[in-house]
């Protein structure tokens, strides 16, 4: 390890500030003995704290750090308020609404990414947890991009079938951190917590957001067989 001069070089002065009291150079008193006694002994101080310091290590993001997840709350609820006229309006909040799930399937598989890394967890890898939920991610991005085209009533049908595909990948990530959970104790488990919970509100939103796209779509299966369209209240 590299020491840095300062602390040696102030250790030094106050041991020769000191010996030069000692030896009566120029005249002494007690007060000048105790200031260059104290002065050797802060010295000696700072060197001994330096030398003994453990290195700087960079702040590790904590594996339940999920301060970040944005809550979709009840995903495409606003939708019950609106009618089959409402398409574009319908499109833009089903967007917006899946855009916060996708931002939460990235810090889901940053944390598991960390998780992963950890000694106590590092015989996980073999499940491909973390591939799975970046393809997770990927998937979801694909929807999203789908809702960029001409709002209709097919894109919203695919978006159903395509919520559903998301939601049981997502389930199976979490059936197989409640199965790892049970297996493992300790340091272990309290990693696996808070990311099992994550993924269990990732699941529900996203059954929730695929309920609510089909509840919409009733709508126009109503208008076209000349049933109300009104929207609920």
């Amino acid at each position: 390890m590299r020491i840095h001069p300062l602390p040696i070089l102030s250790l030094l002065a106050s041991i020769v500030a000191l010996l030069l009291v000692g030896l009566d150079i120029g005249g002494t008193t007690p007060w000048m003995i105790f200031i260059s006694a104290s002065a050797c002994l802060v010295a000696l101080s700072v060197l001994t704290l330096y030398l003994t310091s453990s290195p700087h290590r960079p702040l590790e993001v904590p594996v339940e750090d999920f301060s970040l997840w944005v809550d979709a709350g009840e995903p495409a609820k606003e939708l019950q308020r609106l009618g089959p006229s409402d398409l574009s309006l319908a499109t833009m909040i089903l967007r917006a609404d899946l855009g916060s799930i996708v931002s939460n399937a990235d810090l889901l598989g940053s944390r598991l990414s960390i998780a992963l890394a950890k000694p106590e967890l590092q015989d996980l890898v073999k499940f491909k947890l973390e591939a799975r939920a970046k393809e997770l991610s990927s998937f979801l991005r694909g929807i999203m991009v789908s809702l960029s085209e001409k709002p209709s009533q097919e894109t919203l049908t695919g978006l159903v079938s395509s919520l559903e595909r998301a939601a049981n990948m997502a389930e199976t990530i979490l059936r197989d951190l409640e199965g790892i959970s049970l297996a493992k104790r300790g340091v272990g488990e309290a990693y696996l917590l808070p990311l099992r919970r994550a993924t269990d509100r990732m699941v529900r939103d996203l059954k929730e957001l695929k309920s609510n796209t089909e509840s919409y779509i009733r709508l126009f299966l109503l208008s076209s067989t000349g049933g109300s369209t009104a929207p609920s209240s």
